[in-house]
C-alpha cells in the first residue's frame, strides 16, 4: 500500500534500491538500509553519500578499533557474547589492516633495498665480466706483478719466498683454470630407471638442464630417455623453477624473490592463524569457549599485531628505528598479556605462563611456516 507523497517531500513511498513500499516518513529502508531520499543525484549528494559512507564505517571501525588498542581483550569478549552491531566483524578488520600492513611492507622495503639492490646487481655484473678475462690477461698481470716483486725487494730470501710464493700462485691458478670438468655420468645411462630415486633423477635433469637451458620439461624427458610420467615432469619443472629463481636472484639481489615470499606469507597466514588457535583452545582448554570463539580473539590480537608493525614500519621510512625495535616487541607482549588475562579471566602466574607458552609456540610455528614459504617461492616460477 502506497501513500499520497507532499509536494516538499523528498522521502519516497518506494526504496529505490529494493521496492519496499514506504509510509514516506522512514528515514533509511527497513528492508535493505538504503537511505529513504528522492533526491536527483548531484556532485554534492555524490560527495556527501561518499563521505557519509565511510565515516558509517569509519564510526563503527573506531567504535572498535579505539577499545581494541586501550581494552585488550574487550571487543573479542563483547563480539562473542553478541554485540556484534557496533563492531566490525573480526575477519573484516584483520584482513583491510594485514593488506594495508603488507603494502606498507613492500613500500618500506623498496626504500631500504633501493641503493643496494643496485650495489649488488652491479657488483654480480663485475664478477661475470672478470670471469671473462682470458688466459692471456691474467698471464701478462701475473707478470709485471712478479717483475715489480723483484724490482722493489731486497736482494735476500724475501725475495726469493715471494717470487716463489707468487711462482704458486700462478701454478694453483693453472690448475684451476686448466683442469677440465669431469664429464657427468647420468643415473639414467648406467643404472635401471626402477633403482633410480627422485633426487638421482633431479640430479640427471639439473645436469642436462646446465647445457640446454631452453628445452621444456618434456623435451628433456624425452632426451634422456625417461619416460612422461606425472613425477618425472613434476622434478624436471621443478628443476627448471629453481635455476630460473637462482638466475634472478643473482641478477636483482633477491628483489623479486623477497616480494614472493611476502605475497606467500600474507596467504599462508590464512592458514598459520586456524592452526595457532588450535593450540590455543588446547592450553584454555578449562574455559568453555568454542573454536570460533578462540579464532575470534586470535584474529583481533594479530590485527593489533600488524597495526604495531605497521606503526614501527611508517616510522622506520622518516626517522631511524634501528634501536627502538624492542619497544614494539615489549608494547605488544605487554598487550597480549592484558588481552590474555582480560578475556580469559586466569591468575596473573597463569597467564605469563601461558603467555611464554603461546609466544614459543608461536615463534616455533612461524619459523615453520617461513622456511615452508622460502622453499616454495624458490621452486615455484
Amino acid at each position: 500500500m502506497k501513500f499520497k507523497l507532499k509536494a516538499k517531500q523528498v522521502k519516497g513511498l518506494e526504496c529505490l534500491n529494493c521496492g519496499m513500499p514506504l509510509t514516506g516518513n522512514e528515514n533509511f529502508c527497513s528492508n535493505c538500509g538504503q537511505k529513504n531520499s528522492t533526491k536527483q543525484l548531484s556532485f554534492g549528494i555524490f560527495i556527501n553519500n561518499l563521505f557519509s559512507g565511510f565515516l558509517s564505517y569509519d564510526s563503527r571501525f573506531w567504535r572498535t578499533f579505539v577499545p581494541l588498542l586501550s581494552r585488550p581483550g574487550k571487543v573479542s569478549k563483547d563480539y562473542i557474547k553478541g554485540k556484534r552491531a557496533r563492531f566490525v566483524n573480526p575477519f573484516q578488520l584483520y584482513l583491510n589492516v594485514s593488506i594495508i600492513f603488507f603494502l606498507i611492507l613492500g613500500i618500506s622495503n623498496k626504500i631500504d633495498s633501493h641503493g643496494i639492490v643496485d650495489n649488488v646487481a652491479e657488483t654480480s655484473r663485475s664478477i661475470d665480466s672478470l670471469a671473462q678475462v682470458n688466459k692471456v690477461q691474467i698471464d701478462s698481470i701475473i707478470s709485471e706483478v712478479k717483475t715489480k716483486a723483484i724490482a722493489e725487494s731486497p736482494q735476500d730470501s724475501v725475495r726469493t719466498k715471494i717470487i716463489s710464493n707468487l711462482g704458486n700462485i700462478y701454478k694453483f691458478y693453472e690448475t684451476r683454470s686448466d683442469k677440465p670438468e669431469k664429464e657427468y655420468v647420468y643415473y639414467i645411462e648406467s643404472e635401471t630407471v626402477e633403482n633410480i630415486r627422485p633426487f638421482k633423477r633431479m640430479n640427471d635433469f639439473h645436469h642436462f638442464i646446465k647445457k640446454h637451458q631452453n628445452y621444456s620439461n618434456v623435451q628433456i624427458l624425452d632426451s634422456l630417455g625417461y619416460e612422461k610420467t606425472f613425477w618425472n615432469k613434476f622434478y624436471s619443472q621443478q628443476v627448471i623453477n629453481v635455476r630460473k629463481n637462482y638466475e634472478e636472484l643473482r641478477k636483482d639481489g633477491g628483489t623479486a624473490y623477497k616480494k614472493k615470499i611476502i605475497s606467500y606469507i600474507s596467504i599462508s597466514l590464512f592458514i598459520f592463524l586456524p592452526v595457532f588457535t588450535l593450540f590455543l583452545k588446547l592450553l584454555f582448554i578449562r574455559r568453555k569457549f568454542s573454536y570460533m570463539e578462540h579464532l575470534i580473539f586470535v584474529f583481533n590480537t594479530q590485527t593489533v599485531f600488524f597495526l604495531i608493525l605497521s606503526i614501527f614500519l611508517l616510522c622506520g621510512i622518516f626517522i631511524e628505528t634501528n634501536n627502538v625495535g624492542w619497544i614494539f616487541t615489549l608494547l605488544f607482549l605487554f598487550y597480549l598479556y592484558k588481552a590474555l588475562r582480560f578475556f580469559y579471566e586466569q591468575s596473573r602466574i597463569k597467564t605469563v605462563i601461558k603467555l611464554i607458552l603461546l609466544n614459543s609456540y608461536y615463534m616455533f610455528l612461524g619459523l615453520v611456516g617461513f622456511i615452508i614459504v622460502a622453499i616454495l617461492s624458490f621452486i615455484i616460477s
